[in-house]
């Protein structure tokens, strides 16, 4: 699969079932396993109306990493996948995949813990103690 730039995408199940999405990084000549830059899992959620929405989460959180702009690179066994015959993917997933790696994206830790709002209704209490 290829995207607009050039980037080979690779498309699989892994071993316990998720649909993993990323970069393929492989050499060539390694016939027993591949490696797939800043990998994520497709997830697909659904509504009580019948419409559903797909949310890509990365394996690997750059977030724990110590340098935030660096790349995720993991290895996978061939034999211990499926991988799929799709030849091109839907722009939007194309999108939200490279916006997610994107490098002008920063990660702003929060400077202070959010203070929950008074409702104005009063607590009741369900135990004594």
């Amino acid at each position: 699969m290829s995207t607009e730039n050039k980037t080979k995408m690779v498309l699989f199940l892994d071993p316990v079932g998720r649909t993993i999405l990323g970069e393929d990084v492989s050499s060539e000549g390694d016939e027993n396993s591949f490696k797939v830059k800043n990998p994520v899992i497709i997830i697909i959620n659904g509504d009580k109306t019948g419409k559903m929405s797909v949310q890509l989460f990365p394996l690997f959180f750059r977030e724990f990493l110590a340098d935030k702009e660096s790349d995720v690179v993991l290895s996978y066994v061939k034999d211990r996948i499926v991988l799929t015959n799709v030849d091109a993917l839907d722009f939007r997933l194309q999108s939200q995949y490279t916006q997610m790696f994107n490098r002008n994206n920063q990660f702003v830790p929060p400077t202070e813990q959010p203070q929950a709002q008074p409702t104005g209704q009063d607590v009741i209490n369900l135990f004594d103690e």
